[in-house]
């Protein structure tokens, strides 16, 4: 398990899915460092999916999403034409709740979206984001590479 001081991972090795992985807290730095790394995606116009995993986040502060949200607004237009879709793997129905009311302060929704409480359910939502933008062998791709093995480990 993470430490609460972990950094948020991004992993791009299955490109073009980017997973990102939230530890039990963030600081107002990485989120800041993580918002970068966003853009190094997004100002070359590299379509990508992104299945973001907060079920080990406890919280944001509201400083935090509030720049989220800012964050979402001030990108919009590179998000359009960028993201092919985002999924949120979250397990607790009030964190559920922010990401949703962050999404719906915009409207309407930046990209295709959804939020998900378990592993396969997101990387099935987003092998088909891929494959509904004619990258088949993408999303076979992510499906064999990201299932749930038994004892609960990815593949």
């Amino acid at each position: 398990m993470r430490s609460p001081t972990s950094p948020i991972t991004v992993d791009d090795s299955l490109w073009p899915l980017v997973r990102v992985t939230f530890p039990r807290v963030i600081t107002n730095a990485q989120q800041a460092e993580l918002f970068e790394r966003v853009l190094s995606y997004l100002k070359p116009g590299q379509r990508h999916v992104a299945l973001v995993d907060f079920r080990q986040l406890q919280s944001l502060t509201s400083e935090q999403r509030e720049q989220q949200w800012n964050f979402l607004r001030e990108q919009a237009v590179l998000m359009r034409q960028c993201s092919m879709g985002i999924v949120a793997l979250i397990n607790s129905p009030t964190l559920a709740l922010v990401a949703r009311t962050i999404i719906h302060r915009i409207k309407p929704s930046v990209v295709p979206y959804s939020i998900l409480a378990s592993w396969p359910a997101a990387v099935s939502w987003a092998a088909d984001r891929l494959r509904d933008n004619g990258l088949v062998e993408h999303a076979s791709q992510v499906r064999q590479r990201l299932v749930v093995v038994p004892g609960g480990r990815v593949g």
